[in-house]
């Protein structure tokens, strides 16, 4: 059989054809298996962790509340965020402009948990006549649940019963030196939040818990304005998505109040907040901030000057989370500072018990109180314990700060003596055991153990008048007789520049140094022994904490 050249240059090309046609679908496949791929970690699957805070009753007392703070793992397409009425104008001058304030850094939390796959509800309540041609309207009200409209209400939950309102807001909580006039100027979301159409538009509960089943949506942050009134009331507010049984979250950093400072209790407009945050850390819903989403540290308004005072706790024999929470409380009404917490877990035995959540307050902080017990951590959260105290500013050690960050030290055991720690952390976890000394000043070699006497805890001579002794008599007090009630040993002092002001005794034992300030050439450092949950019953003791803060905030 003959075969022509254009037979065989035809058979080339049919040969040519097909396997580009094959390599043109195997190239597609491969783009369609990488775009799948891209879409699986593009953030949307990856859960992120949440950081809970909020305050529960003692089960050592029954009627105070202690500070706890639970990790949970979030699915961001199980997630929403609900903007509450951040309108482009407000009848109060003063909240229009915290408003404009905040908008930017929220649209910035909002852009990226948009990017993670959370849903974005923008809820800005009277203008939904503003955005009826808009999609993100038009998906808003796309969805209602009936039964929604049966669980949805104006009242407080049960859970409020016999709890104390903390701020008057009877004047409508215009904070502003020449009282503004109330009309309604409002008519769409400030511009700096940007609504994407994507995003749902809606004002009502029974729209945004449809929308909410019909996404699978379990967990729901609340932002915007304001806390004391829309947040928490609205039908899509704190109250009614508690109610509606969703997984709730108050943004603390991102919200604001209306409340008067020239109202009960009668403290700063900023301090009103922080008020009404323990009320619903306490009643209604955990707290967050928007570190969680940003990485970054959270936002303060520009003109919130109160020194910040953060709070880094970890322990499991004190008390601690119910004793300064209580003490914080007070510096908020008495001192005027802010109070933030930083949180380990409160049982030694707990799993992730060698982290503590929040450290981001230190970047912002001027004064840290620790209270923490023999706890390794993340080289991270080290890193920003050690920058803190390297900058030079105060540092207040209460009672197992001596042993804060020490994991593999000697320990005390009962009845007296030594012996070496058997606790096991991974060496990726760093540890401070130089702390004690290089920072605190002190000399920590375990205790003597429970007696059935009281301390007795005296000045030393010539310190009676010294700033720390403000307004607490001179003469001795003596320590309650109470469980894991104990005089730690830390004579002799280590460091060169150590002023002792209070001693304990107990029988047939030398005096302790209990209470000190180490003058650092970076800036003192303040430290005692005491520190037990009935030592805060102690009206000198407490006074003497509270001359502390002052010291060291240089007040």
């Amino acid at each position: 059989m003959k075969i022509s050249i254009e037979n065989i240059k035809l058979t080339k090309l049919i040969v040519m054809r097909s396997n580009f046609s094959s390599l043109f679908l195997f190239l597609l496949l491969c783009t369609a298996g990488s775009l799948s791929l891209k879409a699986q970690n593009n953030g949307h699957s990856s859960k992120i962790k949440i950081s809970l805070q909020k305050r529960v009753l003692s089960s050592q007392t029954g009627k105070d509340f202690k500070v706890v703070n639970e990790l949970q793992d979030w699915n961001p397409t199980e997630t929403a965020i609900i903007i509450c009425d951040m309108w482009n104008e407000h009848w109060c001058k003063g909240a229009t402009e915290r408003v404009t304030e905040m908008a930017p850094f929220m649209n910035n939390v909002v852009t990226l948990a948009r990017d993670k796959g959370m849903l974005i509800v923008h809820a800005p309540s009277d203008c939904m006549q503003y955005y009826k041609n808009s999609p993100a309207r038009k998906l808003g009200k796309k969805y209602s649940d009936s039964q929604s409209k049966n669980l949805i209400s104006e009242k407080n939950l049960d859970s409020e019963k016999n709890a104390l309102w903390p701020i008057d807001q009877s004047d409508e909580g215009c904070d502003c030196s020449i009282e503004c006039k109330q009309h309604n100027p409002w008519t769409h979301q400030i511009d700096l939040i940007k609504i994407k159409d994507n995003d749902a538009i809606s004002e009502s509960g029974v729209e945004i818990t449809g929308l909410f089943k019909q996404k699978g949506i379990k967990n729901v942050i609340l932002m915007g304005v304001h806390l004391n009134m829309c947040v928490i009331g609205r039908s899509f507010g704190l109250r009614n998505m508690v109610r509606l049984g969703f997984n709730v979250a108050v943004m603390r950093d991102l919200t604001d109040t209306m409340y008067d400072s020239k109202q009960a209790p009668f403290v700063s407009h900023y301090t009103g907040t922080s008020l009404m945050t323990e009320y619903i850390e306490k009643y209604i819903c955990p707290s967050m901030v928007s570190s969680d989403i940003t990485g970054e540290k959270q936002f303060r308004f520009k003109n919130d000057k109160r020194p910040l005072v953060a709070f880094i706790i970890a322990e499991n024999e004190y008390q601690a989370n119910r004793t300064l929470p209580e003490f914080a409380h007070e510096l908020l009404l008495k001192k005027g500072v802010n109070c933030e917490f930083a949180l380990g877990k409160e049982e030694y035995k707990e799993p992730n018990i060698h982290n503590i959540e929040n450290l981001q307050i230190l970047k912002d902080a001027d004064l840290a109180v620790i209270f923490v017990r023999r706890r390794a951590l993340p080289s991270e959260q080290m890193s920003i314990i050690k920058e803190y105290i390297n900058s030079g500013k105060p540092v207040l050690g209460i009672r197992t700060a001596s042993h804060a960050f020490s994991i593999n030290q000697v320990v005390p055991i009962t009845g007296g003596g030594l012996v070496a720690a058997t606790a096991q952390v991974a060496e990726s976890m760093d540890q401070w055991p130089e702390f004690d000394k290089d920072i605190l000043g002190g000399n920590y070699i375990g205790h003597y153990g429970n007696i059935d006497v009281g301390i007795v805890f005296s000045m030393v001579p010539g310190m009676e008048n010294h700033p720390l002794f403000k307004g607490v008599s001179p003469e001795n007090f003596i320590g309650p007789v109470a469980l894991n009630e104990s005089l730690y040993q830390n004579r002799p002092l280590r460091a060169e520049n150590v002023q002792v002001l209070l001693e304990g005794t107990i029988p047939d034992n030398p005096a302790e140094p209990v209470l000190w300030i180490n003058h650092r050439e970076k800036g003192p450092i303040i430290y005692t022994s005491m520190g037990h949950w009935d030592h805060w019953k102690i009206e000198q003791f407490r006074q003497i904490m509270f001359n502390s803060v002052d010291y060291l905030l240089k007040r």
